[in-house]
C-alpha cells in the first residue's frame, strides 16, 4: 500500500513540477473538472435548500387550536397579477401579546401591511402602481425578512385589517410554527424531477472522466523516460494515475472557487421557485464527502482504464489499437436491461401509495443513459472506419478519427448523454402537460374572468363594481347549491341563464326550462332523471327534473337554467365578467374594482392566465427547473468540449506546423476541425435522439399516457447542439492559428 501511494504521489509531484506545459495541462483539467465539481456541488446543496424552505414554511404555519379566546384572527389569500400570485394573511389582534409571524417585527396594526422585498419591488414599478397597488391601499411599514420567506422572489404580504371576525370555517391563531404533513408529490411529477436530475447529473461524470485523459502525448514521454530509468509498467501507470490525480486535486479546488463565486448571485434569478438565500445553498456534509472522495477516485480509475491496452517501453509508447477491435454485445447489455426494466414497469406505477415501485424505473433510465457513451466509441469507430474524404479537409478529419476515434466519442458521449435526457424531457413535459391540465382549461372561452365571493360579502355591491370596471362588457350571475345522493354521491349544483351558460362553453339549442348533467372525469356518479337529491345547506330534497339531457360543455355535475330550478334554493353565487380583450389589463382593473368588498372574501380567476391547479403550478416550477439546467449542462458540456479541443490542438501542435508550412491552407484546417468535431456529434446526436425518443415513449407507457412529441422544442434543443459545434471551432481556431506559426517548427 505504502508503494501505490508512492507512485501516485510521484505522479502528482510530477504533474505539479514539470515546465510551464505541465502547469498549462493542469489548468485545462482543473477547469474541465471544476466545471463538474460546481454542477456537483450545487446538486448536492438540493437538499439543504429544500429542508431551510420547508423548515421556514412549517414556521409560518398557523397553529388553530388552543384555550381560551384566540389571541389572534387570521385570514389568508392570494392576488393573482397577471401571471404572478401575491400570497399573504390579513391579520387582527385580539391581544397585546398576540404571536408575531415569522420575519416581520410585530403583528401589522389596522391598516398597516408589511410586504416581501420583490412584493415591494413590483409595487414600485409602473404596472404594480397602477394596476397592484389599489389592492393594497394599507401603509407599507416594514419588509418581511428571511425567516418569513420561502425564497427571495416570492410575492407576500402581512395586512391588518380590523374588519376581520371569528368564523366557523376556523381563522384562530394561537401561535406560529407547526408542521403539516403534504400529500406528497404526484408520482409523475416526482419521476419528472427524478429523471432530470439523473439526465442534467449523468453527463458531469462523463466530462470528469474526459478531463482526465488530457494531454496524453505529453504524458507518454514521460512514462517512456520512466521506463528508461526503471520502473516497471505497473508502477508506470500508477505513477500516470497519479498525473490524473493531481489534475481531479486542481478541479477540486477550481469546483469549490466557482461554486463559492457563483452562490451569492443565486438571489437574483428572476424566476421565484427557482430562486434561493445564498445562505441556504450549502452542500450537506455527506453529498460533499461524496463529491470529494469521488472525483479523485473516479480520476484514478479512469486513467488506469484508458492505459490497460497502453504498452509502455523505454523507447517509446505504442498503444494496441488497431489488431483489438471493440466488441458490441456487452455494450448493448445495458440498453437491454434498462428497455427491459422499463416493460415490465409498464401501467404500474401508482397501483401503490409508496414509491419503491418507481425505482425500476429509475433503474432502467439510468441503464439506458449508460448505454449512450458505452455504444458510442463502437459505433463511431464503425462508422469513420467506413468513410473516405472527398476534401482534403475532410480527408484530414477522417483520418484523424481513424487514429484515434476513441477519444472523440468520450468527448460528444457527455454532450449525447445531455441530448438524449432533454428529449426525453421534452416529450415527459408535454405529456404531463397533457396529463395534469385542469378540466376548466381544457373548455376555457379565454375572455371571462370568474369572481366567487364569500358567503358574507356583498353581492349587489360586488356586481355594481364589476359593471363600472374598465374593460367589463357582460356580467353574468351563477346560482350554486350542492347536493347529495341517496347512494351517497355530492353534485354540484349551477343555475345560470343560457347566456352565463355560453360564458363557459358552447351548451346545444340551450332554452330556459332546460336542465343538463355533465359527467365528472373521474368517473364521480353523476345525477339522473328523477333521482332525489338532498340538499346540504338546508336539508331539503329535490327532484331532478325528468327532460335531464347530458353535455360535455360547461361545469361538471347538473346545469339548470332558472326555469328547471324551481323550488331550488341556491346556497351561494358567482359571477362571470366578460372582458373586452382590446382593453390592456381588463382582469386586473375588474379586480381592482373588487375592492369594495373584504379583499380575503373575493377569489377571482382568469379563465386561460392564472386558472392553472396546483399540480399545474407543481409542473410549472419543475419543467422552468428542469429546462434551465438542461441548458446549464449543455454550457458545462460546451465549455468541457472547448478544453479538450483545444489541449489537442497544442498536442499536435507539430504535425499542424509541418502540414502549414507544406502548403496546406489554414482555411483546410480550419474545416479539418470542424469536420472532427462535427462528425462524431452527428453520429452522436443521431443515437441520442433516437434513445431519447424511444425512453421517452416507454415512461409515458409505464404510466399509460399518452406520448406527445415536442417537436419544436427537440428541434430547438439539437440546433443547440449544433451551434455547440460551430462555436467549439470558432473558439479554437486562434490556437490553430498560433499552432500553425514557424515557431510551431521548433524542436529540442
Amino acid at each position: 500500500m505504502n508503494r501505490v501511494i508512492g507512485d501516485l504521489v510521484l505522479g502528482v509531484r510530477l504533474a505539479v513540477g514539470g515546465s510551464r506545459k505541465s502547469w498549462t495541462r493542469l489548468a485545462l483539467q482543473g477547469l474541465g473538472i471544476g466545471l463538474g465539481v460546481a454542477v456537483l456541488l450545487f446538486a448536492a446543496s438540493l437538499p439543504s435548500v429544500l429542508d431551510a424552505r420547508q423548515d421556514r414554511h412549517n414556521a409560518r404555519n398557523a397553529v388553530s387550536e388552543g384555550t381560551g379566546p384566540a389571541p389572534l384572527l387570521a385570514e389568508s389569500q392570494s392576488h393573482p397579477f397577471r401571471s404572478e400570485y401575491v400570497r399573504g394573511t390579513y391579520l387582527r389582534a385580539m391581544s397585546p401579546d398576540a404571536p408575531v409571524p415569522q420575519g416581520i417585527a410585530k403583528v401589522p396594526g389596522d391598516g398597516e401591511v408589511f410586504v416581501s422585498p420583490a412584493l415591494a419591488d413590483l409595487l414600485a414599478t409602473p404596472a404594480g402602481t397602477e394596476l397592484l397597488k389599489p389592492r393594497f391601499p394599507q401603509k407599507v411599514v416594514g419588509t418581511i425578512s428571511q425567516a418569513g420567506l420561502l425564497n427571495p422572489r416570492e410575492l407576500l404580504f402581512f395586512a391588518g385589517d380590523a374588519r376581520i371576525q371569528p368564523n366557523e370555517h376556523g381563522n384562530t391563531v394561537y401561535g406560529w410554527g407547526i408542521a403539516h404533513e403534504g400529500g406528497g408529490m404526484d408520482p409523475l411529477l416526482w419521476l419528472l424531477s427524478i429523471v432530470g436530475i439523473v439526465v442534467l447529473l449523468f453527463p458531469v461524470l462523463v466530462f470528469v472522466g474526459v478531463a482526465t485523459r488530457l494531454a496524453a502525448a505529453q504524458r507518454d514521454r514521460r512514462l517512456a523516460a520512466l521506463r528508461l530509468v526503471g520502473a516497471s509498467a505497473s508502477r508506470v501507470r500508477l505513477i500516470a494515475s497519479g498525473e490524473a490525480l493531481a489534475g481531479a486535486l486542481a478541479g477540486l479546488v477550481v469546483g469549490f472557487g466557482l461554486f463559492y463565486a457563483v452562490r451569492p448571485s443565486l438571489d437574483r434569478i428572476s424566476i421565484s421557485e427557482l430562486s434561493a438565500f445564498p445562505s441556504d445553498v450549502m452542500p450537506t456534509t455527506a453529498l460533499t464527502l461524496t463529491v470529494v472522495v469521488a472525483v479523485p477516485v473516479l480520476a484514478v480509475v479512469t486513467s488506469l482504464v484508458a492505459m490497460r491496452r497502453t504498452i509502455i517501453e523505454p523507447l517509446g509508447v505504442v498503444r494496441d489499437q488497431k489488431p483489438v477491435r471493440r466488441r458490441v454485445w456487452w455494450r448493448l447489455v445495458p440498453v437491454v436491461a434498462g428497455i427491459a426494466l422499463l416493460v415490465s414497469q409498464a401501467g404500474k406505477i401508482g397501483e401503490t401509495d409508496g414509491r419503491p415501485n418507481q425505482w425500476p424505473v429509475v433503474l432502467g433510465i439510468v441503464l439506458l443513459m449508460l448505454g449512450i457513451p458505452v455504444l458510442l466509441p463502437w459505433l463511431v469507430e464503425r462508422v469513420v472506419f467506413l468513410m473516405r474524404g472527398r476534401t482534403p479537409a475532410l480527408q484530414l478529419a477522417v483520418r484523424r478519427l481513424q487514429l484515434d476515434s476513441g477519444t472523440a466519442a468520450r468527448v460528444v458521449g457527455g454532450v449525447a448523454v445531455v441530448l438524449a435526457g432533454t428529449v426525453t424531457l421534452q416529450m415527459l413535459l408535454a405529456g404531463v402537460e397533457q396529463e395534469v391540465r385542469a378540466d376548466e382549461k381544457k373548455q376555457a372561452n379565454f375572455n371571462y374572468l370568474t369572481i366567487n365571493p364569500g358567503t358574507d360579502s356583498d353581492v349587489n355591491a360586488i356586481a355594481a363594481a364589476l359593471k363600472s370596471s374598465k374593460g367589463v362588457t357582460v356580467v353574468h350571475r351563477i346560482d350554486q347549491a350542492f347536493g347529495t345522493l341517496d347512494s351517497g354521491g355530492h353534485i354540484a349544483i349551477n343555475i345560470a341563464s343560457c347566456e352565463a351558460l355560453a360564458a363557459q362553453g358552447p351548451v346545444p339549442n340551450c332554452t330556459d326550462g332546460k336542465a343538463y348533467v355533465v359527467p365528472y372525469g373521474d368517473g364521480q356518479p353523476t345525477a339522473q332523471a328523477g333521482d332525489v337529491l338532498t340538499l346540504r345547506h338546508s336539508g331539503e330534497k329535490w327532484t331532478v327534473p325528468s327532460s335531464l339531457e347530458t353535455t360535455q360543455a360547461t361545469f361538471p355535475g347538473l346545469v339548470l337554467t332558472p326555469a328547471a330550478a324551481k323550488g331550488l334554493v341556491a346556497f351561494n353565487s358567482q359571477y362571470i365578467a366578460k372582458l373586452d380583450p382590446s382593453v390592456p389589463d381588463a382582469a386586473e382593473h375588474a379586480r381592482n374594482a373588487l375592492t369594495v368588498a373584504r379583499p380575503w372574501q373575493v377569489f377571482t380567476y382568469f379563465v386561460g392566465q392564472d386558472d392553472t391547479a396546483e399540480a399545474e403550478r407543481v409542473f410549472g416550477v419543475i419543467r422552468r427547473a428542469l429546462l434551465a439546467g438542461t441548458l446549464l449542462t449543455l454550457l458545462v458540456a460546451a465549455a468541457s468540449l472547448l478544453v479538450v479541443a483545444l489541449e489537442q490542438v497544442r498536442e499536435r501542435r507539430r504535425p499542424l506546423a509541418v502540414l502549414a508550412a507544406s502548403g496546406v491552407p489554414r482555411g483546410t484546417l480550419a474545416r479539418s476541425l470542424l469536420w472532427q468535431n462535427a462528425l462524431p456529434l452527428a453520429i452522436s446526436t443521431v443515437v441520442s435522439l433516437a434513445t431519447g425518443i424511444g425512453l421517452g415513449v416507454l415512461v409515458m407507457r409505464v404510466f399509460g399516457a399518452e406520448v406527445a412529441y415536442d417537436w419544436a422544442g427537440l428541434g430547438l434543443i439539437t440546433a443547440i447542439v449544433v451551434g455547440l459545434t460551430f462555436a467549439v471551432t470558432a473558439l479554437t481556431l486562434p490556437s490553430l492559428r498560433r499552432a500553425t506559426g514557424a515557431l510551431g517548427l521548433r524542436t529540442e
